[in-house]
């Protein structure tokens, strides 16, 4: 990254840590992603009526909210954690981009502020700090840092409220990484989908390079690629070549496409088609070429999420749908 997009850079994430999303039934929705796409069922709150399952890379993968029907909900010690008339609808709740430690977390909160980004809220997470914030287009974005590198023994099965408020400029931030670099990578044995880890997420957008931009200077993300109708952006850490591809669309369009999850290998993949074909559980979307081989599948409220193994880094030299990126 140049000096000068560094210098404007508000965070920095390494990665995309997890995609949150709004449900019409939070058993229902529970149940597909871990018994049908293999998540584990890591701990939820009841109080909040919120699920969070992963594959043990992070706390979680992919939280899950039940709607609200525009009712406000709290957190620990009275925080207003969803204020009244948000999480009406099925959709994204938020994405969550994972930092390095707090001392990047805190610079970041205070470049952004300096900047009048529109931040939302600070909170403690018991195994997370975390700012939140809107883009252009009025996604959510969490960027975080993790406080607990064991945050299985903080966070597990049933909680009370887990939330509360943070004050970034209350004590020395710690410069320490917190994130596990061996996680232990969990399989629910009887789903029909073993994924390895959550790698990327798909946004559309009516304003294509106002969002881009965005996510390069305020999100901290690096354009690695640019077609016609997509841009492609990665965070520090390179093990995936992408964490964030943004899809130009129409106002109808915008907003949250789909979030990916990377498998083993092919094998594994022809394995979760067959369960899948044998459960009849019907695939929306098929890509074989010669970047990947992956399927989509529609979630209880219609939301994608894809499952797929990469044959090659190559970019497309032209994009004709925001299921191929």
């Amino acid at each position: 990254m140049s000096e000068t997009v560094e210098s404007s850079t508000s965070f920095r994430p390494r990665r995309l840590g997890h995609a949150n999303l709004w449900v019409t039934d939070l058993r229902r929705s529970e149940a597909f992603y871990n018994q049908v796409c293999g998540l584990t069922i890591e701990f939820w709150e009841p109080d909040l009526c919120a699920t969070f399952l992963g594959t043990g890379n992070t706390p979680h993968d992919l939280g899950m909210i039940e709607t609200t029907r525009g009712k406000a909900r709290y957190g620990r010690n009275g925080l207003l954690q969803i204020p009244e008339g948000i999480g009406v609808n099925v959709g994204l709740g938020h994405l969550a981009w994972e930092l390095e430690n707090e001392v990047d977390l805190v610079e970041g909160y205070r470049r952004a502020r300096t900047e009048e980004v529109r931040l939302d809220i600070t909170v403690d997470h018991q195994v997370a700090h975390s700012v939140y914030l809107f883009d252009p287009d009025d996604n959510y974005m969490e960027y975080y840092c993790d406080t607990v590198k064991r945050w299985r023994e903080v966070l597990h099965g049933e909680m009370e409220l887990i939330t509360s408020a943070w004050d970034p400029e209350q004590a020395q931030p710690f410069s320490d990484g917190r994130y596990e670099n061996d996680p232990d990578i969990r399989v629910v044995a009887e789903a029909a989908i073993h994924p390895m880890r959550v790698t990327h997420a798909v946004l559309m957008s009516r304003d294509l390079d106002r969002l881009a931009s965005f996510y390069a200077t305020v999100g901290g993300l690096k354009e690695v690629y640019r077609v016609d109708q997509v841009v492609y952006l990665q965070g520090n850490v390179t093990t995936s070549p992408y964490h964030l591809a943004i899809w130009r669309g129409s106002d109808a369009d915008a907003g949250y496409h789909h979030v990916s999850f990377e498998l083993a290998n092919e094998e594994a993949l022809e394995r979760a088609v067959d369960e899948l074909g044998k459960r009849r559980i019907g695939i929306a979307q098929s890509i074989d070429d010669d970047r990947k081989r992956s399927i989509f599948l529609a979630d209880p409220d219609g939301l994608l999420s894809e499952y797929y193994v990469r044959r090659s880094e190559r970019f497309p030299e032209e994009a004709s749908s925001p299921f191929l990126v």
